[in-house]
This record gives C-alpha cells, structure tokens and sequence, in this order.
C-alpha cells in the first residue's frame, strides 16, 4: 500500500469514523423516509446475479423522464436500499426513479460490475412502455464507484460492455475515479482485486467519448486535491470528445455530502436536473 495514495484515492481516510457512522446514518434514515413516503417497486430483477436488481419509483405522471442512480462503495459495499433518499430530491421534479442495484467485489470483478451497469441500463429502456416512461428522456447519475461504471459503459472501449446503442441523454457524474491505476496501490484492492492488465480496458479517461451524450462531471471542493483533480480531468476529456460538458467543485463539500447536494429538489445536483428536464 502507498500511503500517499491512499490518502488521496481512499475517502474514508478524510473524514473521522464518527462523521463516516453520520453519514451512514443520516443516509438509511433518509431512504426510509422516502421508501415510506413514496410508492416503491422493490428488487426488480434485470439479471442473474444475486445482487442484480433494481427499486422503481413512479412520479405519477406519463411520459416524463427516468433518472437511473448507481451507487458507490468502491466495487465492493453498500447496497441500493442506502441510497432510496435520491428519490427525495428527483421524484418531486415529475421525474420517476430507477435505483441500480450490482453485485460486489470480490464475488465479482470491475469489469463483470461493469457488464451488469450495461445490462441494467439496456433493461431500462426496455421497460419504458409498462412504466410510463419516456424513453427518449433517459438520464443517469452515479457516485463515486457509481460515476466510474457508467463513465466505463460509455466510453468507446469496444469492450463487451460497452453500451453501444442507447438514449441516454446525460449522465451526472458524482465524486467518480476514471482513471483506475492509483486504486492498485490501495488497501481496498484487497477486496477489489484490479491487476495492472485491468487499468486500460477500465479506465474511462482513456478512452473516446460519443458526443450524443451531455454530462455534468461533480465533485466535493473539500475532496482531496487528487480525487478532485480526476473530475477536472475527465471533464476536459469530454470536452475534448465534443461533448458539452458542465464541471462543478463544489467549495466546502466532501466525498460524502457531495451526493445530499441530490436528495431534495433545492440540493444543487437536483437543480442542475431540473433545468435540464425543464
């Protein structure tokens, strides 16, 4: 493990264990506010590993667009049911929800993750009819591991999971890595398992962009100054794809607050959605 790294590209190491426990805590009590607040389909299979499943959230009105959320946890933690609280900040915007769920490292790796985002988003689209959905207005987010694996899905890596034929419109990119390399020298690689031979297939960064699709590359000010410099990076290789790109640091938030700017209509990452939706 290289120490410098680690406290560069391992979030846990920036804030204490009490402020990690809080925002733990604040997280489960605001998704189950919203799983009682607002009507839920639970544990929506889209594929055959153990955790490949998915929560819907109707917002009552047809034809309106999706927002699909992928969380973090670095490959290898957590679970959809920790992040129900995005609801609280989209499905008021008469935008209905989708909240991925993928199975985690060490039973699977990156790049079968990987391969799970691209079977979920495809499996998506197809349910537009039956949820009500349009399926020309498909967005996605994703935090942290979660802004990694759509980033990977896509880049033009002519790898199998690439997502080669969609109508993602834009993607939120929360808090993300997008260049693998530095995870190899850190102590949740035991869990990860990534080998060099992995960084150029999974590192989105490196790869060509489609234009077709916006992004908004987000990101925690009070984030270490590497972990910020990946979003910095990435947005200007979009840019340099062509696509239209917006670049948010947000000053005095970190790797964990960053993503509660999504989980009330005024938060900043809802408002930037809002204004894109119209």
């Amino acid at each position: 493990m290289n120490e410098a790294i680690e406290k560069q590209y391992n979030p846990r190491t920036t804030v204490t264990p009490e402020q990690l426990a809080h925002f733990s805590e604040l997280g489960a009590r605001l998704s189950e506010e919203a799983r009682q607040k607002y009507v839920g389909r639970y544990d929506l299979r889209f594929g055959d590993g153990p955790l490949e499943n998915a929560d819907f959230f109707y917002c009552g009105k047809p034809n309106r667009p999706v927002m699909v959320f992928f969380h973090g946890g670095y490959w290898r933690a957590r679970d959809k049911k920790d992040y129900s609280f995005v609801v609280n900040g989209i499905l008021p915007l008469d935008c209905s929800v989708v909240v991925m769920n993928y199975d985690l490292c060490p039973a699977v790796t990156v790049q079968q993750i990987v391969g799970q985002t691209k079977r979920g988003l495809e499996w998506v689209e197809k349910q537009a009819a039956a949820w009500q959905i349009d399926p020309a207005q498909i967005y996605v987010s994703g935090h942290s591991a979660g802004a990694h694996i759509i980033a990977a899905t896509l880049a033009q890596t002519g790898a199998e999971f690439q997502l080669k034929h969609h109508n993602i419109k834009k993607a939120y990119l929360i808090s993300g890595v997008f260049d693998v390399e530095p995870v190899l020298q850190i102590s949740v690689n035991e869990e990860i398992r990534l080998k060099p031979s992995d960084v150029q297939v999974l590192s989105p960064i490196r790869h060509p962009f489609a234009a077709n699709v916006g992004y908004e590359v987000i990101v925690g000010g009070a984030e270490p100054t590497d972990w910020v410099g990946e979003s910095q990076r990435m947005a200007a290789h979009l840019k340099g794809q062509g696509c239209q790109v917006g670049l948010h640091v947000l000053p005095g938030l970190n790797h964990y607050t960053v993503l509660h700017e999504m989980d009330r209509p005024d938060g900043y990452v809802s408002k930037l959605f809002a204004r894109d939706i119209g």
